[in-house]
């Protein structure tokens, strides 16, 4: 299953999440990964391991006879200056090895070195979209987006894109962006925000699906009496919510059987998926409060 992203590629709906995957142990996952049909794979200059990808898509793609065009790659950085957004992409291109990055994210809407109420994060954020959209259109980039922005956050590039198309201005508008990357499972459902993306065609990707595997959500009647009738795990329901409403998703196993499981999600009745959605808490389980960013 693939959604076709606003900038013509078509992205996987279900990929590999690679955080706190490091050293010796992406080979051996990649491959079990490549093995059971992944090929979105996602990663980040802060999870510290662009190069082993990179390394073992050199030894794993020729193994299972696969070209770079079979795969899919993300990666994400954080607000910095534009000189520094590139180096880092290219850093990225040195590191993966690829000839290009199918998707390149802001992964947050603020930098390290500031508060959420420091203004200077809408300075990087701009800086970086800015550096980001250039190395798009140098071909280095294939689509540029966007991790755990709110709308305000989105409104802040519809506006930009239209500084940049003024009549004495020939650079592109670049609003939308391809993606907003976000915590989405049944206990915190982001409806506005979802709704925005959807009216604005921007891909909605959900990280953190199994909400940590919270017990609470686990054991909740619906997504019992589902797993019994679909015959799939707990997990898989809630996957399957998400892809259901092709939401994308990125689980993240290092465990060959489950790589395997998380990629057979089932396609939930309408009915299904709003009983599950009423599970919502407005409850997130990952220190990512975007919505706390000026």
């Amino acid at each position: 299953m693939t959604v076709k992203l606003n900038t013509g590629y078509e992205c996987p709906l279900v990929g590999l999440g690679t955080y706190k995957i490091v050293g010796d142990e992406v080979l051996p996952v990649l491959d079990a990964a490549l093995t059971a049909g992944y090929r979105l794979f996602d990663t980040a200059k802060v999870y510290n391991n662009e190069k082993e990808i990179g390394n073992a898509f050199e030894l794993l793609l020729p193994k299972h006879h696969l070209k770079r065009e079979d795969i899919f790659i993300t990666t994400k950085l954080h607000p910095n200056t534009e000189e520094n957004v590139k180096k880092l992409v290219n850093e990225s291109l040195e590191n993966l090895k690829p000839n290009y990055i199918d998707m390149y994210l802001i992964h947050y809407p603020k930098s390290f070195d500031y508060s959420d109420e420091d203004h200077t994060n809408k300075i990087l954020r701009i800086a970086t979209w800015n550096a980001l959209c250039e190395s798009k259109d140098e071909g280095k980039i294939r689509s540029v987006g966007v991790s755990s922005y709110e709308i305000r956050h989105l409104e802040e590039l519809r506006e930009l894109g239209k500084v940049r198309e003024t009549p004495s201005n020939s650079m592109k508008n670049n609003f939308p962006p391809c993606c907003n990357q976000v915590e989405y499972h049944p206990h915190f459902c982001r409806v506005e925000l979802k709704n925005y993306c959807s009216s604005n065609n921007i891909f909605f990707q959900a990280f953190s699906s199994l909400a940590r595997h919270n017990e609470g959500l686990l054991s909740s009647t619906i997504i019992t009496e589902l797993a019994e009738k679909y015959d799939v795990p707990k997990t898989t329901i809630l996957l399957s919510w998400a892809t259901s409403q092709r939401v994308g998703v990125i689980p993240k196993s290092t465990n060959p059987s489950r790589l395997s499981q998380n990629l057979k999600t089932v396609q939930l009745e309408e009915k299904e998926v709003l009983k599950i959605s009423e599970l919502n808490l407005n409850q997130h389980y990952v220190r990512t409060t975007g919505w706390l960013v000026l």
